[in-house]
């Protein structure tokens, strides 16, 4: 078998699978089928708003779909599983289903188009139409289209982003056919620019600007130089024991050293007070009396 023949007849048993499963699940919300070609098996996933009701009590209803799929349709080692629909308003073929059974059930055509229109839009989809065929309101055929915001009709943009569905509903006067398009939220159409929001920006804080009188009047510390470097402790000791002695000029040197002047014998009673360290003054007024001295026992002699 070619390639040619081999994807033709997978895509007709596809069609077939579809169909098939379309009538035999109307009522659980059918919204399509995938079928995953595995090295072991054959994975069949079928989407639909109520897995309940695709499962069955006990998977009674798995089970008897697994064996039609084997029998009928020829595939091996069918595996059946059933994936919930996440938003039903978002999938063209539940809408396009309900719609049907709506009409079917003796509905207005009008009231439930506009219905599932306001339906899908507030679920969040950028457009949506619906287009209903045959013997609406007499006995001649006609169509009639319910349309809202955007929807694409041909290009990439209607292949990638536009969910397109069709079904039939039965009634007396005839068969009415129902096609539903949606355009996905995520959609991204050429042509249309969207603008990012503003980042927030920090709040900047005033700052406050002092006068030239207000400002702070930074104190400057002289270092002594003397104390740069000095990192010993006991070197800073020596320094302060320095600095708490008094400095005493040294007495002029004479040729003659002065008699010591005689003891004076005071009275016990008497109470003598500490004496004074001599200053300076005193020490100059000492050394002038001592040489007056030295000269008259000099003219004595």
């Amino acid at each position: 078998m070619s390639a040619v023949k081999y994807f033709i007849d997978q895509n007709s048993r596809r069609l077939k699978v579809d169909e098939f499963l379309m009538r035999e699940l109307n009522s659980a919300g059918y919204g399509g089928v995938e079928i995953r070609k595995m090295p072991m098996r054959t994975e069949v996933v079928i989407h639909a708003s109520r897995p309940g009701v695709v499962i069955g009590r006990r998977g009674s209803k798995i089970r008897e779909l697994t064996e039609i799929l084997e029998t009928e349709f020829g595939i091996e080692n069918v595996q059946v599983e059933v994936s919930e629909i996440e938003n039903p308003w978002l999938n063209a073929q539940v809408m396009a289903s309900r719609l049907a059974r709506q009409l079917e059930r003796g509905v207005r055509f009008r009231r439930m188009a506009y219905w599932i229109l306001r339906r899908v839009m507030r679920a969040g989809a950028l457009g949506c139409e619906i287009i209903v065929k045959g013997k609406l309101s007499s006995r001649r055929a006609r169509y009639q289209k319910f349309k809202q915001a955007t929807v694409a009709k041909t290009g990439e943009p209607a292949d990638t982003w536009v969910d397109e569905a069709d079904d039939t509903a039965i009634l007396k006067p005839g068969t009415i056919g129902i096609k539903v398009r949606i355009m996905r939220p995520e959609a991204r159409l050429p042509g249309v620019i969207k603008v990012k929001p503003p980042k927030a920006r920090k709040a900047v804080e005033p700052e406050v600007h002092k006068r030239p009188d207000e400002e702070e009047v930074t104190e400057v510390v002289d270092v002594e130089e003397g104390l740069e470097g000095i990192t010993d402790i006991e070197e800073l000791r020596e320094l302060e024991e320095l600095d708490g002695l008094e400095l005493v000029e040294e007495p002029v040197k004479t040729e003659d050293k002065p008699e010591p002047e005689p003891e004076s014998t005071e009275s016990p009673e008497e109470v003598t007070a500490p004496e004074e360290a001599p200053t300076p003054e005193a020490t100059e007024e000492s050394l002038k009396e001592l040489e007056e001295l030295d000269n008259l026992e000099e003219v004595g002699e």
